[in-house]
C-alpha cells in the first residue's frame, strides 16, 4: 500500500487510531484491488458505517427532540446523513486526499466523486466503532454532524426537494413522476432517479436509497428550473 501520511487526516478528524488498519481499510476504493488485490476494500465498512450512523443521530435525536413527531424526526434524520451532507463533511476534511485509488480512478477524478466520497465518509465511521467503540462515534458525529441538527430542527422540511418541486409544477397544473433504478452489490446498492415531467427527464438524482436518489433528482430539477 502506498505511503500516504495519515496522521493528518487523524489530527483533522481528532481521533488518534489504535490500529491504523481499520482506517486504511476505510480509505480503500474497491478500484484498489484491481491493482492490490491483497487489499480489502471499504465497500463493507460502508455498509457497517451507514448503519452506526443512522444508530447514533436516532438516539440524540430522540434524546434531545422530544416535541417533534416521527415524521419530522425522520425527516432531520435522512437529511442530516444525505448525500450532499455526507460529500460536504468529506471535503471539510479532506478525506478524498487520502483515499487508496486504483491509477485510472484517479486519473479521473474519483477524489472529488460524490459517491466516492460519501462511502468513504461511512467507511471511516465504521472504522472508529472497530477501533474505538460506539463512544469514540458519538465524539466524531458530535463535531462534525450534531452542529447541523439545529438548523435542520427549525426547519424539518427545508431540504425536501420533491415537495418543493411537486409544488412548483401543480401551479402550472402539472404533475412529475420518477423511474428508479440501481446499481451495485446488495448489501453496496447505488440507486439512480430520474425525474420526469411528461415523459421528458428534467432531472436526475443518485443515492444510497430510492428516496435520497429522488431527492436529488428533485434538487437537480429545481436547480434547472431556477436556470431557465
Amino acid at each position: 500500500m502506498k505511503d500516504i501520511d495519515l496522521s493528518k487526516l487523524e489530527k483533522t478528524i481528532d481521533y488518534k487510531f489504535e490500529n491504523i488498519k481499520y482506517l486504511k481499510i476505510a480509505l480503500t476504493h474497491k478500484s484498489y484491488l484491481d491493482e492490490k488485490s491483497e487489499y480489502l476494500s471499504n465497500q463493507r465498512y460502508e455498509f457497517l458505517g451507514d448503519t452506526i450512523l443512522d444508530y447514533d443521530l436516532t438516539i440524540y435525536l430522540f434524546n434531545n427532540f422530544p416535541d417533534l413527531d416521527e415524521g419530522n424526526l425522520t425527516k432531520i434524520r435522512s437529511n442530516a446523513v444525505d448525500q450532499e451532507s455526507l460529500v460536504k463533511l468529506g471535503h471539510k476534511i479532506n478525506i478524498g486526499e487520502y483515499l487508496f485509488l486504483s491509477k485510472a480512478e484517479d486519473a479521473t477524478g474519483g477524489r472529488n466523486k460524490k459517491s466516492i466520497i460519501e462511502d468513504a465518509v461511512e467507511a471511516l465511521i465504521a472504522a472508529i466503532y472497530f477501533d474505538g467503540g460506539l463512544q469514540n462515534v458519538n465524539n466524531f458525529v458530535s463535531k462534525f454532524i450534531y452542529p447541523n441538527i439545529k438548523k435542520l430542527s427549525e426547519d424539518p422540511g427545508k431540504k425536501d426537494y420533491k415537495t418543493r418541486l411537486q409544488e412548483h409544477f401543480a401551479k402550472i397544473g402539472k404533475k412529475v413522476s420518477y423511474e428508479n433504478t440501481s446499481t451495485g452489490p446488495d448489501h453496496s446498492k447505488e440507486f439512480i432517479s430520474n425525474v420526469l415531467l411528461s415523459d421528458v427527464v428534467i432531472g436526475v438524482g443518485k443515492g444510497k436509497s430510492k428516496k435520497s436518489a429522488e431527492q436529488m433528482a428533485a434538487k437537480d430539477a429545481l436547480s434547472k428550473q431556477k436556470n431557465k
